[in-house]
């Protein structure tokens, strides 16, 4: 049993759905049939049913270290493929409540991927089928994004350089799972719903609806 996820394979499906926040976890789990948390300790962890197909969502917190502990741990449990459903602030194209699908990512050199690639760039790309499928369920773009570890530095500065080079959102933790899924052999995709606007005051009310429907839509893919 692994250190933080305690659960045995048997509890984990191999598709599994990835949030940074507990509460839409909680959300998820009221979308699927017979959900059960398999895991409450530092990772919240549900495994239920979705039109029949067996599915599990984890809560993987904030930040690149936080989701490479949880990968590790359910990639040792058996997964197969993890979609990240998050959120993410546009860097000037995209409004609040719009849908990208990621297939890319920037991050700082260094760090997590120090440690795990030390003296190379990571591969920071997601599968491209499965990328494929999710924007064709989606109707939605697909772009590359930059994970960013600081919040707060996220300004106007910042949308107007990573716009100049091409960037569609930023958010915290695609990088990472792009990185770990073709390092540990399970295939990642990349499913962002805009929060935000980054340096403007534009944020949407509630995006509940928005990303239950995301879900199931991607459940459709899975």
């Amino acid at each position: 049993m692994p250190y933080h996820v305690r659960a045995g394979r048997e509890d984990i499906a191999p598709a599994v759905v990835g949030v940074g926040d507990p509460a839409r976890a909680e959300l998820y789990a009221s979308l699927m049939e017979g959900a059960r948390p398999v895991s409450a300790g530092r990772y919240l962890v549900y495994t239920g049913r979705v039109r029949g197909k067996r599915v599990t969502v984890a809560a993987h917190g904030i930040g690149g270290p936080s989701i490479a502990i949880l990968l590790e741990e359910l990639r040792q449990l058996g997964m197969e493929v993890f979609i990240r459903i998050g959120t993410a602030g546009s860097l000037g194209q995209l409004r609040a409540g719009d849908v990208l699908v990621a297939a890319a990512a920037a991050a700082p050199a260094g760090g997590l991927f120090g440690a795990y690639f030390p003296g190379y760039n990571p591969p920071l790309s997601a599968d491209p089928v499965l990328t494929a499928r999710l924007a064709e369920a989606l109707k939605a773009p697909v772009g590359y994004v930059v994970s960013s570890d600081a919040f707060y530095v996220e300004d106007e500065g910042f949308a107007r350089l990573w716009r100049e080079r091409g960037a569609a959102a930023v958010e915290m933790e695609c990088a990472a799972a792009m990185a770990l899924g073709w390092l540990r052999g399970f295939r990642v995709g990349c499913v962002l719903v805009i929060s935000n606007v980054v340096g403007r005051r534009e944020t949407a009310a509630d995006l509940r609806d928005r990303l239950a429907e995301v879900f199931m839509r991607v459940v459709d893919v899975i």
